[in-house]
């Protein structure tokens, strides 16, 4: 998901919606409105023309969500989340989203919920919790929830019934955009007697809908307007269903139209691109293209961008830099309509094949120098993946979704995404696997269960795990559940045990070989964490940079900001402060790079105690504050096996306070709760930052 992207063309016959609309949120009298409506019609227009009207009584700002690429129901939240600058929040999603928008003063746009209406019970919980918020949701249905207005969304009007002039079809706002759109596709037409009354009875046909004036237009770059007419003939004068509002079976007709005026080509790819959510790349397009519905790839960036041409399709950079095609939700819906029987489950078996490819080359990615690039792109194509997932469990393909389960259980970890990875894990396992792909997808749930709070179940599926490695003599499976064992062991304090399984687990990660390199640098890690605790910093010490050289060795940023946070705890344990922020100003960086923002809330606690040492109680009180923010924003502790000195933490907490004056200390810990995460690191790593103004000074003085 994210924000609301509107075509910048001018926008016709909606000024008495925006004003009603606008008198309707200022009277007050409701903080939920639903603008319904066909697709097409224009409800995400008439949403940013009423933002942009509202702004001004909205201080804290316009916060949009476009949903039409979220792909399940307790998404909706995280989008949200997402949209406000927090990270994916666990099972307290909705909790961590409320206390952040319920100081706001702000007008929340949610565009195309049509599909994730099981998740109408969250909005109004918004709602609810934040007094000062307003709700402006689209959808094709009502929300159905207590204190909705829900706002009709109709067609534009139409021309008279006689048009003989462009003033005749100017003068209503149908026709108006009908012109517009008209000149700018062919701005040689002359808009003779003949051309204007077919343009009049094109726009009467249309019934009014913006997007099939937008679709229909677009063919006058190579037809009459009275071709146009004829070809649009050839499929209205066909009812669609009966059991649908008649503007929306003209709606299906100017698609079909559209459709039959592509080639055969054109249609099977316009088709298959009904596969995809949240768009494609060209890669991901040519190889699902070219499974299902057998187009060489050499021809597909051809018909694509005809398929652009005809507006169709749409292409814009992604938030990875790659290009993207994607379909307006109503276009891509209708794709989805036409993609049935075989060419549909042959485009399925080639989305999930390329995404599987794409997710298990990205697992690969994530223990070695690209990491950061690859969780981008895995972000970017997030929707693609999960819906991969689904459709292999509901296709009875349980060992592909299995496959890419295992492969994004990290970036799920690493997102804060525990209940999308967990849900799916344990759905999963509900289904006949081979016992070495059963044990993979028993460790990627032990691990959101583990990140979770849910120690227990972790350890279930993490013991499971390890005795199907064992029966099978499988390495790479042994030694991961059995250092997961280990973790739930430490988690509990059981340090015996924990060293136990740690030690066993590093012959099995050499045997693993490759596969168990990265386990292995952590099961040296998660030892010396144990000999910390046992009160044997040097033993800890030796262990850890074991840990640390092998990840560095691989340019493996987790893995060495797990070790680096607990040099620290070892420095610290030692008196050795300065050598305790130069491991954690390193973590803190790394960090930030992977936004991994569970590990950086522990890291600014742990500066927070270093400052403490450092006689800077300013410093403390914000990093205190930064740290309070992004726990509240992940929902979870996800990082257990962390067991720094809490001691330490209240103590420089309390000494701040009393150094500070206990209102000072409070507008500190509240200047750093609204730091934004990358203003949090830049603030840990030593830049100037202008506070909130009752924040109060520094520690340099001032």
């Amino acid at each position: 998901a994210g924000g609301v992207v509107v075509p910048p063309t001018r926008l016709y016959g909606r000024d008495g919606d925006v004003a009603a609309l606008a008198s309707l949120i200022r009277a007050g009298t409701c903080r939920l409105v639903t603008l319904t409506g066909p697709g097409g019609v224009g409800k995400t227009r008439l949403a940013a023309a009423l933002s942009e009207e509202l702004a001004a009584e909205y201080p804290d700002g316009i916060i949009q969500v476009g949903l039409a690429s979220v792909v399940d129901p307790s998404g909706v939240v995280d989008a949200i989340g997402r949209a406000l600058g927090l990270a994916s929040n666990g099972p307290d999603a909705l909790d961590v989203v409320a206390a952040q928008l319920c100081s706001l003063r702000s007008l929340l746009v949610l565009d195309n919920f049509e599909h994730l209406l099981s998740a109408a019970g969250d909005v109004a919980g918004l709602v609810s919790m934040c007094p000062k918020v307003t709700v402006l949701v689209s959808s094709r249905s009502p929300l159905r929830v207590r204190g909705e207005v829900e706002y009709a969304v109709g067609p534009l009007a139409l021309p008279v019934r006689e048009v003989t002039t462009a003033r005749d079809l100017a003068v209503s706002p149908s026709g108006a955009l009908l012109l517009d759109r008209a000149r700018a596709v062919a701005p040689a037409m002359e808009l003779t007697p003949d051309n204007v009354r077919a343009l009049g009875t094109l726009c009467q046909r249309l019934a009014g809908i913006p997007l099939a004036i937008e679709l229909a237009t677009a063919r006058l770059r190579v037809l009459s307007p009275q071709d146009l007419l004829d070809r649009l003939d050839d499929v209205t004068s066909v009812p669609g269903v009966r059991d649908l509002p008649q503007r929306q079976q003209t709606m299906r007709a100017t698609l079909d139209w559209s459709y039959g005026l592509l080639s055969p080509d054109q249609q099977a790819l316009f088709t298959v691109l009904g596969v995809f959510r949240g768009g494609a790349t060209l890669e991901a397009v040519e190889e699902v293209a070219a499974g299902s519905a057998d187009i060489p790839t050499a021809q597909t960036l051809e018909l694509l961008e005809l398929l652009v041409e005809h507006s169709m399709v749409t292409v814009r950079p992604g938030d990875d830099g790659r290009y993207r095609y994607t379909m307006l939700e109503p276009v891509a819906q209708y794709a989805r309509s036409r993609l049935v029987g075989e060419l549909a489950v042959r485009a399925v078996r080639a989305h999930a094949k390329v995404y599987l490819a794409l997710a298990e080359k990205a697992a690969i990615g994530y223990a070695h120098w690209d990491q950061v690039q690859w969780l981008a792109r895995i972000q970017a194509e997030e929707p693609n993946i999960l819906a991969a997932i689904d459709r292999t469990l509901d296709g009875a393909d349980p060992e592909t979704a299995g496959r890419i389960i295992w492969a994004m259980w990290l970036y799920w970890w690493l997102r804060g995404q525990l209940t999308i990875g967990r849900r799916r894990a344990e759905q999963c396992l509900n289904c006949s696997l081979p016992p070495a792909l059963e044990g993979r997808v028993h460790l990627a749930a032990a691990t959101m269960s583990y990140a979770a709070g849910d120690v227990a179940a972790s350890s279930d599926h993490w013991a499971e795990a390890f005795r199907l490695g064992a029966e099978r003599r499988d390495a790479e499976l042994a030694c991961k559940g059995r250092a997961g064992m280990g973790l739930a062991a430490l988690a509990a304090h059981r340090l015996d045990i924990a060293a136990e399984h740690f030690r066993e687990s590093l012959p099995l990660s050499v045997e693993a070989g490759a596969e168990g390199v990265w386990l292995r640098s952590l099961s040296h890690v998660w030892l010396g964490t144990v000999l910390l605790l046992r009160g044997d910093p040097p033993g800890a010490v030796a262990e850890i940079e074991q840990g640390l050289q092998l990840a560095r060795q691989r340019g493996d940023r987790l893995s060495t900001y797990v070790a680096l946070y607990n040099l620290s705890q070892a420095a610290i344990a030692n008196g050795d402060h300065a050598l305790a922020r130069t491991h954690l100003e390193e973590g803190i960086a790394l960090s930030d790079q992977t936004e991994d923002l569970a590990n950086l809330a522990y890291f600014l606690e742990t500066l927070a105690v270093v400052e403490a040492a450092a006689d800077a109680p300013h410093r403390v009180a914000v990093l205190l504050g930064a740290a309070r923010f992004l726990r509240e924003t992940v929902g979870a502790d996800v990082y257990a096996y962390y067991l720094p000195d809490e001691s330490l933490q209240a103590a420089a907490e309390e000494a701040a306070r009393t150094a500070l004056g206990k209102d000072a200390y409070d507008d500190a810990v509240d200047a750093g709760r609204a730091l934004q995460p990358s203003d949090a690191v830049r603030f840990a790593l030593g830049a100037d930052l202008a506070l909130s103004q009752n924040a109060g000074c520094d520690d340099r003085g001032g």
